[in-house]
């Protein structure tokens, strides 16, 4: 076979598992966290996150993890603050959890804007998480478009 072949077969294989590449997410694990500028805590102090809260991973160093908000601003924490248990952050007002993975099936809840709630599973289901609430244990699925964590 051509050179040309085997070129083409490596772009096409890399493309398409870059298609199924997950973002790398963990969650607050203090009740308070600081993220700085910089993986420095000389650095200037830019927000404060709470326990639970989703963060996306762009770079892991020993003590410190580059990562990104539901905003989209990059800023550094702390790696002893984090843990890998994923959570997910609802964006929507009044986000129903269901009882199945469709919203033609019971309603368990409403959620507020910006609760946390983790993640039961982070395989979908079409459009659906199954995520479990924090204070009642509560498992259902919320739609995916409304919320931040996956």
């Amino acid at each position: 076979m051509s050179k040309k072949f085997y070129k083409g077969a490596l772009f096409f294989a890399l493309a398409f598992a870059s298609f199924f590449v997950q973002a790398d997410f963990i969650s607050v694990k203090s009740k308070q966290a600081i993220l700085f500028e910089g993986p420095s805590n000389t650095t200037e102090k830019m927000f404060i996150v709470t326990e639970g809260y989703p963060l996306e991973v762009l770079v892991s160093l020993k003590d410190w993890k580059k990562v990104k908000d539901h905003n989209g601003k990059i800023s550094w924490i702390e790696a002893k603050n984090t843990q890998d248990e994923r959570t997910v952050l609802i964006l929507k007002e009044n986000t129903v959890i269901f009882n199945q993975a469709n919203d033609k099936s019971h309603k368990l809840a409403n959620v507020e804007k910006f609760v946390v709630l983790r993640l039961n599973s982070a395989m979908l289901i079409g459009e659906w998480a199954q995520v479990k609430t924090q204070i009642e244990g509560l498992v259902g699925f919320v739609n995916s478009k409304e919320v931040w964590g996956l």
